[in-house]
């Protein structure tokens, strides 16, 4: 058996504690779910993602291109990109 280390604030693993108590389990049963469910998904099992607040946000500025294209910068966010793509 396998023994993994993370290091986090007191803060966050009592708060973490606490969550998972409410739902019935501990940090360490949270943890082994993730990691199932990250190897059966082959992957993450969530979409990652930074919090929606506004110091996050950045400004996107479209360019026409002489074709008359639409020109999105590549450091433009993947989502953002594929909805003004895609619609």
């Amino acid at each position: 058996m396998a023994i993994i280390q993370i290091t986090l604030s007191d803060e966050e693993k009592q708060q973490a504690d606490q969550l998972f108590k409410q739902l019935g389990m501990t940090t360490s049963d949270a943890i082994k779910i993730f990691l199932s469910q990250s190897i059966q998904n082959q992957g993450l099992p969530f979409i990652p993602h930074v919090k929606d607040d506004p110091r996050n946000r950045k400004a996107v500025y479209p360019v026409i291109g002489k074709d008359g294209q639409l020109i999105i910068p590549d450091d433009t966010l993947k989502e953002l990109k594929d909805w003004v793509e895609n619609g």
